[in-house]
C-alpha cells in the first residue's frame, strides 16, 4: 500500500512538472512576467512591514527618506489643501503633490484645475501626469495635456503615466510613447518624467528612454533596488 501512495505521489509531480513545462514552451513571456510579478509582490509586501504607521495620515511612511508627498486624482474628490499643507507627525510633513491632469483623448479629471491652483496657495511643490492610452494617437494626447496644464516656475516636469499596452506590441507601445515625450519636451523646455509599475516597466519599456527621469512604482511601498533600473 505504501509503495503504491509513493507510486502515486511520484506520478501527479511528474505530470504536474510536465504541464508547467508545457505552459513555459507555449507562453514564455507570459510565464516569465507572471513569476516576475509574483516575485516583486512577495517581497514588496515584505518590505512593507519595514515602513513606520504615521497615525495623522493614516498609512505607513518609511521614516528615514527626508521628502514625502503625494499623488491625487478624483478619486480623492474635494481635497483640503490647508489641512494638507499642515500635516505634520514627528517631523514628517508632505512637501509636493504630483496631480492627474488628463487621461486619453478627451479625459480631463474634473478636480484637476481646483487641485493644481490650492497645491501651490498652501505652499506644496506640485507636479501634473497625463495617463497615456495606447488606442489613442500620441499627438492627440500631448495636445490635450498641454492645453490643460499651465506650468509655472518651479513646477515638477510634465509626467506620463504608462501602465497599460492594450493592443499594441512593447514596440508600437514605444513608438508612441516617444511621440507624446517629445511633443511635451519641446513645449515646455524639460524632459518629461515616465511613470510605470516596477512589472511592467520591466517587460516593456526596459533599456529604453534612458534619457529621461524614471518614476517606477512599487504598489507595496518597496523602496526600489538598483536592478529595477538596469
Amino acid at each position: 500500500m505504501q509503495l503504491r501512495i509513493t507510486s502515486r505521489k511520484k506520478l501527479t509531480a511528474l505530470l504536474c512538472a510536465l504541464g508547467l513545462i508545457s505552459i513555459v514552451a507555449i507562453y514564455p513571456r507570459q510565464t516569465v512576467n507572471f513569476f516576475y510579478s509574483t516575485a516583486v509582490q512577495i517581497t514588496d509586501y515584505i518590505h512593507f512591514y519595514g515602513y513606520r504607521p504615521v497615525k495623522s495620515f493614516a498609512i505607513r511612511i518609511p521614516a528615514s527618506y527626508t521628502i514625502h508627498g503625494i499623488d491625487v486624482s478624483r478619486w480623492q474628490e474635494r481635497i483640503d489643501w490647508q489641512r494638507v499643507a499642515k500635516m505634520r507627525d514627528n517631523g514628517i510633513r508632505l512637501q509636493f503633490a504630483f496631480i492627474k491632469a488628463t487621461e486619453g483623448e478627451k479625459l480631463v479629471d474634473p478636480y484637476f484645475s481646483r487641485n493644481w491652483q490650492l497645491s501651490r496657495e498652501n505652499g506644496l511643490l506640485r507636479g501634473a501626469y497625463h495617463y497615456f492610452s495606447p488606442s489613442v494617437a500620441a499627438p492627440v494626447q500631448a495636445r490635450l495635456f498641454l492645453q490643460t496644464v499651465d506650468f509655472s516656475q518651479g513646477d515638477f516636469p510634465a509626467v506620463l503615466d504608462v501602465e497599460e499596452r492594450g493592443k499594441l506590441s512593447a514596440k508600437e507601445l514605444r513608438k508612441r510613447v516617444s511621440q507624446w515625450l517629445k511633443m511635451v519636451e519641446k513645449s515646455t523646455g524639460k524632459k518629461p518624467i515616465i511613470y510605470s509599475g516596477a512589472v511592467f516597466y520591466h517587460t516593456n519599456l526596459a533599456g529604453y528612454f534612458n534619457e529621461y527621469p524614471w518614476w517606477v512604482a512599487h504598489y507595496y511601498q518597496r523602496r526600489p533596488d538598483n536592478d529595477d533600473m538596469a
